[in-house]
């Protein structure tokens, strides 16, 4: 147990800071970023549907209510690894760029039946660009070369809780902290010296998500319903300035200029149908930024919406843990709409993922494997066509608490 709390605190600790960056999504350059609706966990082959399905051989942050699955006296914890190449292409411009990144450290545990607990820190969205651009002198045709870098992006830290009112029936509640920062470094050069220009945007607040599941019972199988809903709220916005020259003496300065930024509400629906060794769900996760008229320098808003249809097969074993699911197989369409409008163009993306499950040899332990491939946007101009390709591997380790104090002879 001491060993399994040393790895969770590293891997909080590297959650912000072990990454290679080098993806350069130009998508990324607008707003907070690129926003990720779905929860990182052992769902990655069927694209991260969760909305309807249960917390048992991972941890479901996608809907608090999952918890109340979480099998009585049982400890998880579980970190979640993604990897992500990209081809891009706008006309005749071609580029390619890759990451790799620990995306989620989370556990969870169950003390009492029926009740799950879960806490940790995932990436909610990421900033990672790096394009050039010409800026015009005032009252002059002259124009001046400018490189501008992206980098940031926003976490979340979450503490959730979700308790079975019956065999049925599963309600949940997530408190989570949302920070982080959106960082733009331009560096312009003239015939007289190399001018830096630094904003750093800083976010803040507490937020909440609430979730329920409820399960038909049937003959041959079960339907279960899964809804959920995060309200909007109002984040703290600090920005600072700065302007120095290329010897890094300051020009210009304005720090922490306070405002806040309308942070809008999310809301998820869900439906899966298990049959024996089979699982078939679809979901849907929705963000209302349209209905907060967030706009800025090239780009509008509309609600970001997000669509999975996958299925899932799996064989049973029986371990000292009982009858659990064995190799799972698992796959998914889907398809995704960012919040961000370019120009009137919406940033549309389709994807298809697949991905197996494997228990350990004592069924404490699950490890997750997930691939997917998919294109967003189109080549035409403002838009970029991107080609991706990405990998997600997590691991689930698990064991037995004790139950009613250790014993002595």
């Amino acid at each position: 147990m001491k060993k399994i709390l040393i790895v969770f605190v590293t891997g909080i600790i590297h959650q912000s800071v072990f990454s290679q960056g080098g993806l350069n999504s130009i998508y990324s350059a607008y707003g907070i970023g690129d926003v990720e609706l779905r929860d990182k966990n052992g769902y990655a082959g069927m694209s991260g549907a969760g909305i309807a399905l249960p917390s048992t051989t991972t941890l479901n942050e996608l809907n608090p209510a999952s918890y109340g699955h979480f099998p009585y006296s049982r400890f998880m914890f579980e970190l979640n690894f993604g990897g992500k190449s990209s081809n891009y292409k706008s006309g005749d411009t071609r580029t390619s760029g890759a990451d790799f990144t620990v995306q989620r450290a989370a556990m969870g545990f169950s003390l009492f039946k029926g009740l799950g607990t879960a806490f940790g820190l995932k990436r909610y969205s990421t900033i990672d660009y790096r394009t050039t651009s010409n800026r015009y002198i005032i009252g002059t045709e002259s124009k001046l070369q400018t490189q501008i870098n992206g980098s940031g992006g926003l976490y979340q830290f979450f503490v959730s809780n979700g308790y079975s009112i019956s065999k049925n029936l599963q309600l949940g509640v997530s408190l989570g902290y949302l920070f982080g920062s959106v960082n733009k470094k331009e560096i312009v050069e003239t015939n007289i010296q190399t001018l830096h220009i630094t904003q750093n945007q800083n976010y803040t607040r507490m937020l909440y998500n609430t979730g329920i599941q409820y399960t038909i019972p049937l003959k041959n199988g079960k339907w279960t319903i899964g809804l959920t809903y995060q309200p909007g709220r109002l984040l703290q916005k600090m920005e600072d300035n700065y302007v120095t020259d290329g010897d890094g003496n300051e020009l210009v300065s304005e720090e922490a200029a306070v405002a806040d930024f309308n942070y809008p509400a999310k809301i998820g629906a869900g439906l899966a149908y298990s049959r024996k060794e089979w699982k078939w769900t679809v979901d849907m996760v929705q963000q209302r930024w349209g209905s907060v008229n967030y706009k800025g320098a090239g780009f509008t808003t509309d609600n970001g919406t997000n669509l999975v249809a996958g299925f899932s097969k799996s064989s049973t074993r029986k371990t000292p843990f009982g009858s659990i699911p064995g190799k799972t197989f698992m796959a998914a369409l889907e398809y995704d709409q960012s919040y961000l409008v370019l120009a009137g163009n919406p940033i549309q993306t389709i994807a298809g993922s697949m991905g197996m499950t494997f228990p350990s040899k004592n069924g404490a332990y699950y490890y997750h494997f997930g691939l997917k491939a998919g294109q967003r946007g189109q080549s035409a101009y403002p838009l970029v066509r991107e080609q991706f390709f990405e990998t997600q591997f997590a691991i689930s380790l698990g064991s037995l608490m004790y139950k009613g104090g250790r014993k002595y002879d």
